[in-house]
């Protein structure tokens, strides 16, 4: 593995001995200076394209207020999606929200598999070291997963209608919780399942939880409601309310 002395693959805090953990795969739009931003201008990189807008400050706000411990990836997912699997197609993506990304064109299986190594692999290997310890330490951990999405793709006519969503394929018990606590708890439109189909689109949930009888969660948050620090807070304390409420629940 190359080491990167501007940007850490993986970034590991704990704020407390809850037995949790958060998680974000797409809180950074950071890249080495040798990838020239891909050949992007570099105000592209601050658009949804380059990374989930707002998760890594809510993934941390939301650690802090649960006492739970926070691991966070360090580089862009335009250089690799640390969310799919290495067989997967975009997992480099060439084209992201109809934008070129001319960094990525005609790469060879040789500048694929650099990537995998130097990126994704330890990336993983922090992510999977944490699930683990905390299975380890704790009876009944939960594990959540913290993404954002961007109210209006591309060319799109509608605004996507939800404030949050939760993506859930195995642990069906605590999504439900969650989706009936926060259309309980919130005005938004909650989705199920919505922007994003777990089943498809949950490649670090399966590979480091699965089946595992771990309790989990992945929130899905509308980015304009966290664009900035109060929209942080105010989520963040919403979304610890109601994983309070779940581990309250038999």
């Amino acid at each position: 593995m190359r080491e990167h002395a501007d940007f850490e693959i993986a970034t590991e805090a704990r704020f407390g001995d809850a037995p949790i953990l958060v998680f974000c795969d797409h809180a950074s739009n950071a890249m080495p200076a040798s990838f020239d931003c891909l050949g992007l201008p570099h105000d592209i990189l601050s658009t949804h394209i380059a990374w989930d807008i707002g998760s890594g400050a809510l993934g941390e706000a939301l650690a802090r207020k649960l006492g739970a411990a926070f691991l966070s990836c360090g580089f862009s997912r335009l250089i690799i999606d640390a969310n799919r699997d290495v067989s997967s197609s975009d997992i480099i993506p060439a084209v992201a929200d109809q934008i070129p990304i001319p960094g990525n064109q005609m790469l060879t299986a040789a500048d694929r598999a650099a990537r995998i190594q130097e990126f994704h692999e330890p990336y993983h290997a922090s992510l999977g070291a944490a699930v683990t310890d905390l299975a380890a330490r704790f009876d009944d951990p939960v594990v959540i997963s913290v993404h954002s999405f961007t109210n209006r793709l591309m060319g799109a006519g509608d605004e996507r209608p939800w404030g949050a969503g939760l993506l859930w394929r195995e642990d069906e018990a605590s999504a439900t919780f969650m989706i009936d606590w926060l259309r309980n708890n919130t005005q938004w439109p909650i989705g199920d399942n919505q922007p994003y189909d777990a089943r498809v689109f949950n490649y670090s949930v399966d590979r480091h939880i699965g089946r595992r009888p771990i309790r989990h969660l992945t929130f899905e948050v509308r980015q304009d409601l966290i664009g900035d620090a109060n929209g942080v807070a105010k989520i963040a304390d919403i979304l610890a309310r109601g994983v309070g409420a779940l581990n309250k629940t038999p």
